[in-house]
């Protein structure tokens, strides 16, 4: 979904840099209290992982094929604040050294490929904190990591129809089925993906996954 140079007008992405700086800049701010000697290594460790997941394509339909996100994953394991940046540092690389991504478009994919997945990941990472994650579990993970993929498409669509470069006679309804029906494949992928990874990184390093908790409750200080 990564959005390449031209596609955007100049009011569409300053709209998603300031919208994405914003959410950069919160994130920023409570990343101290998210943070323990723990969590530091899991960030490098995941950060590497989806870099390499995002290299990786899997056919879909005849001629399209995709990719993990990551982002979702990135939001369960650390939360909204570490899983932002980390998802940020990976699409500003892709971007100034790979070129996958425009560079004007970065703040409308680290919007659309982190900031919503990260959010939506923490969501559910409650449920996996549970000493014994159930079959809720795993259905919110497929349910809601399918619907980030989605959402995260159909954003994409929005951006470019807002910026009037999508083609001549295709329909904004048009343009979200094809973008929407290809990437629910895709979602299906995450979600599970993320499932598999959550419950083997649980099991290996739990208390990495734990955030700093509050004295009141042993709830984390931020989630």
């Amino acid at each position: 979904m990564h959005i390449a140079s031209g596609f955007l007008s100049p009011p569409v992405w300053g709209t998603m840099a300031a919208a994405a700086g914003a959410a950069v800049a919160a994130s920023l701010a409570l990343a101290p209290r998210a943070l323990d000697e723990r969590r530091v290594p899991l960030m490098g460790v995941m950060g590497a992982f989806v870099f390499a997941a995002q290299m990786v394509n899997f056919p879909v339909l005849p001629g399209t094929s995709g990719h993990l996100g990551g982002g979702f994953l990135l939001g369960i394991l650390l939360g909204a604040p570490l899983g932002i940046i980390v998802m940020a540092s990976i699409l500003a690389v892709q971007a100034l050294v790979f070129q996958d991504g425009g560079i004007e478009a970065l703040g409308a994919n680290i919007f659309v490929m982190g900031v919503l997945p990260c959010l939506l990941g923490a969501a559910v990472r409650g449920l996996w904190l549970r000493e014994k994650p159930g079959p809720l579990t795993y259905a919110a993970t497929l349910t809601v990591g399918w619907l980030g993929v989605v959402a995260g498409a159909t954003g994409v669509i929005l951006l470019l129809w807002w910026s009037d470069v999508l083609p001549r006679g295709v329909t904004l309804g048009q343009a979200v089925g094809v973008m929407a029906g290809i990437h629910a494949a895709i979602g299906v992928v995450e979600g599970a993906v993320s499932a598999a990874v959550v419950r083997f990184v649980l099991a290996m390093r739990r208390d990495a996954v734990l955030g700093p908790v509050c004295a009141e409750g042993g709830k984390e200080a931020v989630p």
